[in-house]
């Protein structure tokens, strides 16, 4: 066939599979090849050798050859019209409109380039009505046939808009159509668009509108507005408005009805305040009242805002309006509460201020009793133990020692009591300061320990210690007062584990340390005792003032129950903690857990010492405990051949055993260790003590870190006293007399020595310390008489009661400082004796100019410190 013709070729099934480029360049390059040539061109007739159909809105004919492969179509575009229509076809497809056709009897579908692209399909795709229904959302499915047979049947518009069932951003479509009956059947023609953007603007649209109405209607605020027209305002509100001011339907958009209900003392304001708006186009904004026509009254709060048009006149205005009388309610009614709570709390406040200025006079006479009280109790009980403390220093045995140690424990546990109530005064009424010292731990966890083992040992109760070693830690914290809770602990450990029906008495001590950062570390001490227990309800009430366990507690173990409460507040104070873990009839553990700040200054890495350590036998608990408190501060070298020995008397040797038999083989061969230490079980010291007599035997418990350097340097310079040998030495098995020193060094003038003191046990007792430390001195009886006899003799040295008539000791203490200051006199050494220890005592003595404090019950070792400070370094 010629070339310039324009034909197809079709198989039997008139799918397409031949174009010649005539039929290309009529057809504007569409891509035909498989697809159905009937649907493509929509043919209405054909016959056996004729055709006619539309193309893209063109009228088009065929003529019709059958040959061996199929069918051969000759085509013919007209011409009719061609230009109009080549137009429309233009506009439509720069719109990006798709066409479709749809034959209702026969189902058939025609869709267009344009219209394929629009649902994201190929130019290719065949497309069934099935399988376009398919592509459907199937929220939106159901629209087609109910629109598609309305629009045949009964003629209603098909319009309607649907979404494919597609993943990603959702897409809307429009399609648009009308049926056309012709000879071959009834066809719906029609249009597809892509609606997304208008379809997702009305959306948000309708969204925002319903919110902003569900806002207005749940608010109660109603909407009113005004447009102007000529030289008229128009008025209009919605419904919500005019059931704030109960106005009938037929008053709304009637503004004189509105101006009607103004309350008449805001009328002139709100009706201004409007005019304004609507003349300048300033913000309307006001709080109004209106009496409504049953007589309520109402309290309204209105803004709109002015627009203008398109020439920049004012042009009409919109606002709201809510009903708040409800919250001018609730604001009176508060107010009202307020007032009346302002005075409440006015009259309260007076009724506390007046109360607490009795609490404060009340604190203040309990203070200035518990400070009468202390000078009055320590006065006497001065006397007492001073006395007993003499007599201890003079050869006494058999039942007058027992009876002055008796004595002197009584007065002791007195002054113990009575130092409990002056500390917890001090906090209660939060005048206790701690101080920062530095200190060493190890000392203060040997100090505890070596207090109560004595009294442990007598009661029968196992005293075990395992400590925690850490070289060269320095703490800054108030060292005393935790060593008083330490005390306190450890002392009722001591107490309630001495029961009869106990069988095993014993208490552990564990101490450890926790390095919170570099600034600062966590002491832990924990006290475990196999004493009575407690419940959980005791366990509760340990740390109240004046509050035991059990009445019975009081009568058989005895005590204030002040103890525990002191302890309590005093490490919430310095911010640690104490813990309880307790069971009735089968112990306690108590932890105590406090925070101290680190010199890191001192912590220098100091040469350890030799230290040779021989190991007899297997190494027990105990020993190993030993063996580690040795290593953290010497250079330990264990030694195993004991044939090797040689002569080390210059050298720190440690011997750890917990075997006799072993122990007592090797005997000849230890000969050469003469300065060893032996290390054992406490059952064994006296046994393996009578094997070598040449070597110092101790006890493996209880010991502490501090104790054992103490033994291994003071046994290398052999001046050991048999103090520090064991920590449970007992001073009262002794019937010899204390080693004291009561001898001065310095031989004193006769009377250099002025005692200021109204009290003549207190003067005698005095005196006799004095004199047994080899020094005598002057009495007065008063400040007055201290003040002349300064005056008239050049003393070294004063000693003043604080408290006493006439003129007591801080006046007499001004009075000289000043003749000092006119008449240039050397200071004499002034030091307060006294028995009121209260908060701010000290502080007051040295405010006022004494040098140095005595604190009643004055014992031996305590006058004599203050002379060897003071007296022998005085002028």
């Amino acid at each position: 066939m010629d070339s310039n013709t324009p034909y197809l070729l079709t198989n039997h099934n008139l799918q397409i599979e031949f174009v010649s480029q005539a039929a290309l360049n009529l057809l504007q390059g569409e891509v035909l090849i498989g697809l159905n040539i009937a649907t493509e061109f929509n043919l209405e007739t054909i016959t056996d050798n004729f055709a006619i159909g539309q193309y893209q809105s063109s009228p088009v004919s065929f003529n019709k050859f059958n040959y061996e492969g199929g069918v051969c179509f000759v085509l013919e575009l007209h011409k009719t019209n061609n230009d109009h229509i080549r137009f429309l076809n233009d506009a439509i497809n720069s719109s990006n409109i798709g066409i479709w056709r749809y034959n209702v009897e026969t189902k058939t579908v025609y869709l267009s380039g344009i219209s394929k692209t629009i649902l994201g399909l190929t130019p290719q795709t065949q497309l069934t009505w099935r399988k376009i229904l398919s592509l459907v959302h199937p929220d939106d499915r159901a629209l087609f046939p109910l629109f598609f047979e309305n629009n045949a049947q009964f003629g209603v518009p098909l319009q309607f808009e649907f979404r494919l069932k597609q993943t990603g951003q959702q897409s809307w479509f429009a399609l648009k159509g009308s049926c056309v009956n012709k000879s071959d059947g009834q066809w719906i023609n029609g249009t597809l668009q892509d609606c997304t953007v208008e379809k997702t603007t009305v959306i948000a649209l309708n969204d925002a509108d319903e919110s902003k109405q569900l806002a207005i209607e749940a608010g109660k605020i109603g909407t009113w507005r005004a447009t102007k027209s000529g030289h008229q305002w128009l008025w209009k509100w919605d419904m919500l408005a005019n059931t704030i001011f109960k106005l009938s339907p037929d008053d709304i958009g009637d503004l004189n009805k509105w101006v009607e209900l103004l309350h008449p003392e805001d009328k002139p304001r709100v009706q201004e305040a409007l005019e304004n708006s609507l003349r300048t186009g300033v913000e309307f904004k006001q709080h109004y009242r209106s009496i409504l026509k049953n007589g309520e009254i109402i309290y309204v709060f209105a803004q709109g805002r002015v627009g203008k048009n398109y020439k920049g006149e004012y042009c009409r205005i919109d606002g709201v309006c809510v009903d708040q009388t409800e919250i001018h309610k609730t604001q009176l009614a508060l107010k009202k509460l307020n007032s009346e709570l302002e005075t409440r709390v006015n009259d309260r406040t007076a009724q506390l201020y007046n109360t607490l200025q009795k609490a404060e006079r009340a604190n203040k006479i309990k203070s200035e009793f518990l400070s009468m009280i202390s000078h009055e109790l320590r006065t006497p009980l001065n006397g007492i133990i001073g006395a007993l403390d003499l007599l201890s220093h003079c050869t006494l045995s058999g039942e007058p020692k027992e009876l002055v140690n008796t004595a002197s424990s009584s007065a002791n546990h007195l002054i113990t009591i009575l130092n409990d109530l002056l500390d917890l005064n001090k906090i209660e009424a939060g005048k206790l300061e701690l101080e920062t010292v530095k200190f060493d731990f190890p000392t203060v966890i040997a100090d505890v320990v070596s207090t109560f083992s004595a009294s442990a040992k007598e009661k029968g109760i196992e005293l075990i210690v395992f400590e925690s070693p850490e070289e060269n830690l320095i703490l800054k914290g108030d060292e005393n007062r935790f060593r008083q809770i330490l005390l306190n602990i450890l002392g009722n450990a001591v107490k309630f584990t001495n029961c009869d029906q106990n069988e095993s008495k014993r208490i552990t001590i564990n101490t450890h340390y926790n390095r919170l950062n570099i600034y600062q570390s966590e002491v832990v001490v924990s006290v475990e005792d196999t004493g009575v227990g407690m419940t959980d309800d005791t366990i509760e009430k340990l740390f109240t003032p004046f509050t035991q366990a059990e009445k019975s507690t009081t009568r058989k173990f005895g005590g204030t129950g002040l103890g525990l409460s002191i302890c309590g507040k005093l490490i919430d104070l310095m911010g640690g903690t104490i813990h309880i873990d307790s069971q009735l009839n089968h112990g306690s553990t108590f932890t105590v857990t406090a925070p101290f700040w680190l010199e890191l200054s001192e912590q220098v890495d100091k040469p350890k010492a030799m230290l040779n350590c021989y190991q007899i036998g297997e190494l027990s608990v105990y020993n190993q405990h030993i063996l580690k408190l040795a290593q953290a501060n010497f250079n330990v070298i264990m030694c195993v051949d004991f044939d090797s020995v040689e002569d080390s008397s210059t050298s720190n040797n440690l011997i750890l055993t917990s075997n006799h038999e072993q122990f007592l083989r090797l005997t000849p061969k230890l000969e050469l260790l003469n300065n060893a230490l032996v290390y054992t079980e406490p059952s064994l010291v006296e046994t393996l003590a009578l094997t070598a007599p040449h070597l110092a035997v101790y006890a493996n418990q209880p010991i502490t870190q501090h104790q054992l350097d103490k033994h291994i340097a003071a046994h290398q310079q052999e001046t050991l006293s048999i103090d520090d040998f064991s920590l449970d030495f007992d001073n009262s098995a002794s019937d010899t007399e204390p080693n004291i020193n009561t001898k001065s060094t310095i031989e004193p003038d006769n009377s250099d020595i002025l005692l200021v003191e109204d009290n003549p046990f207190n003067q005698k007792l005095i005196k006799s310390q004095l004199q047994k430390l080899g020094l005598c001195c002057d009495v007065a009886n008063n400040g007055a008489e201290g003040y002349r006899c300064w005056y008239n003799h050049p003393y070294k040295l004063i000693l003043t009661d604080c408290h006493m008539p006439e003129v007591d000791g801080y006046e007499m203490t001004k009075q000289i400082r000043t003749e000092e200051a006119k008449t240039e006199r050397p200071p004499i050494p002034i030091i307060a004796v006294t028995g009121a220890v209260m908060q701010g005592e000290k502080d007051l003595c040295t405010s006022i100019g004494m040098n140095d404090f005595l604190c009643k019950p004055i014992k031996l070792n305590d006058i004599k410190s203050i002379m060897e400070r003071w007296y022998e370094h005085s002028n």
